[in-house]
């Protein structure tokens, strides 16, 4: 009888002891944040300003990081043109390339951005005309 009751005064305390630890390790993990994938967004423009006596073209395109992890080694190329480097680019943080001249004949921009991190490269591409 001694040993029955020992034995189960030791199988409530494991119950209550496992209960317990279950318990703490519950409201001690709080809600869980989520950080966006990485991602970044190529954007762009063609058009003709007429501000100024003379009409000038603008193109331009913006590469844009709307994820949430830092990019590393983030390149903005415009197809046969200028380039952008940034070694790190922060969520929120824009690489730019614009260029004007003068007239407003047709013209079009066309670019990419690329970087280290994997992500969706779909909308990494882009062409723009006026």
């Amino acid at each position: 009888m001694k040993n029955a009751r020992k034995t189960t005064q030791r199988a409530a305390a494991t119950v209550l002891a496992a209960a317990a630890i279950g318990t703490a390790g519950m409201i001690a993990a709080g809600p869980a944040n989520a950080v966006a994938p990485p991602e970044l967004r190529i954007t762009g423009a063609v058009y003709c300003d007429r501000t100024e006596f003379v009409p000038t073209l603008v193109r331009s395109m913006t590469a844009r990081n709307v994820g949430g992890v830092t990019m590393r080694n983030t390149t903005l190329q415009e197809i046969n043109g200028q380039r952008r480097f940034s070694p790190a680019l922060k969520p929120g943080e824009t690489l730019n390339i614009t260029t004007k001249q003068r007239g407003c004949f047709p013209s079009s921009i066309a670019g990419y951005t690329i970087s280290d991190i994997r992500e969706n490269v779909f909308d990494n591409f882009g062409y723009w005309t006026n």
